[in-house]
């Protein structure tokens, strides 16, 4: 007989604080994440990426979260998007899971639950595709 999955919202085991400055910070932000990566298992699950508040700024979930997060490091290889956000975390939360299953619905759910700046896929904006009459060309064109 299985034991019941537990609220993996209540299960954050690992929180690591870098403290600082609330201006962002690229070395500052790599410093963080470096904290975090030296005691990350190989295996599933989901982080959270926060400010210096302590504000979510991204939701992330990954079937190795050593590898996922190492990415992190790598600035030069990361879009300015993604560099900004590095520059302001200062702390991050993991949540390890049984299977790469279940880190995806639990990212998910933080994600409707917390609406990050940073996570736009998987956020409902309620935009809606427009039919854009251009006069320069022949065709309206479908845009969003």
């Amino acid at each position: 007989m299985s034991q019941p999955t537990p609220d993996r919202f209540n299960e954050e085991k690992n929180t690591f604080t870098i403290r600082g400055s609330d201006t962002p910070d690229l070395d500052a932000g790599v410093a963080a994440i470096r904290n975090v990566l030296a005691t990350l298992p190989q295996r599933s699950g989901v982080y959270r990426m926060h400010d210096v508040k302590g504000d979510i700024l991204y939701v992330g979930k990954a079937r190795s979260l050593k590898q996922r997060v190492a990415n992190y490091t790598q600035i030069k290889q990361l879009p300015k998007r993604l560099q900004r956000m590095v520059s302001q975390t200062r702390s991050m939360t993991i949540v390890t899971t049984n299977n790469e299953a279940e880190a995806l619905l639990l990212e998910a759910q933080l994600i409707k639950r917390y609406r990050p700046a940073y996570n736009v896929l998987l956020r409902d904006d309620k935009s809606f595709p427009f039919i854009l009459l251009r006069s320069d060309t022949d065709f309206p064109r479908v845009q969003k």
